[in-house]
């Protein structure tokens, strides 16, 4: 799998949020806004090695999405890192609530994956 991060989330704010800080230190990601745009991105020809979750989006949400991964052997052992405002996802390697700890997020994404570069 390549060393790349997928972060889902619906609100564009968290998203870029996300995505900013992650690449900041050091980490290959790619954001998408839907759970069919992640399904969509986790079946492609080279899966990421996590997955960072937003539970409550419209549509597909992080629940469904978390089922539809464990349906799929290519992509069920990716690890979830599942964040929301609200509810949890039982069987997420990691939970967190917003607003997030950042040091302990980063430090719970650098269990998984590290960074390809240092940051600057």
């Amino acid at each position: 799998m390549a060393e790349r991060i997928l972060i889902v989330d619906d609100d564009a704010g968290s998203r870029t949020a996300l995505e900013n800080v992650l690449r900041d230190e050091g980490f290959d990601v790619v954001a998408v806004d839907s759970g069919a745009a992640a399904l969509d991105e986790l079946r492609s020809a080279s899966p990421p090695c996590l997955i960072v979750l937003d539970l409550m989006m419209p549509g597909m949400d992080g629940w469904d999405l978390r089922h539809e991964q464990k349906r799929d052997a290519r992509i069920a052992d990716i690890p979830v890192i599942a964040v929301s405002a609200a509810g949890k996802l039982p069987d997420a390697d990691v939970q967190f609530r917003k607003p997030l700890d950042l040091h302990k997020f980063l430090a719970a994404v650098k269990r998984y994956v590290q960074p390809r570069r240092r940051p600057t």
